[in-house]
């Protein structure tokens, strides 16, 4: 008798999720000052990249969560007055990439 044995291998389709807690969702920032970014990035594999307003990060607090932390985001005195985003990205092993954009005024 002959048998086959099947393995199947599954591709893991659920991207980083990234918090942030600073700067708030429609916070008001001020001219000429630098910001803080500040959240959290999880995987439930392993983390590959995240890239936090061009700052890039590969070494993470362990393979599937990094706590953003140090990252300044500077308002230039003569940013236009209005809305501005900022964008983190993270990529996992798998090449999923979550993104999250903050607005602020």
């Amino acid at each position: 008798a002959i048998s086959f044995l099947t393995v199947s291998c599954s591709k893991d389709d659920n991207a980083p999720v990234i918090t942030i807690t600073s700067p708030a969702e429609g916070a008001t920032l001020l001219r000429g000052q630098s910001y803080p970014i500040v959240g959290t990035v999880t995987d439930d594999t392993e983390l590959s990249e995240i890239n936090a307003s061009g700052v890039k990060i590969t070494t993470f607090d362990s393979k599937t969560s990094h706590v953003l932390a140090n990252i300044t985001l500077p308002i230039p005195a003569t940013a236009t007055v209005g809305n501005a985003n900022v964008t983190i990205t993270a990529t996992d092993k798998e090449g999923n990439v979550g993104t999250k954009t903050v607005t602020f005024k």
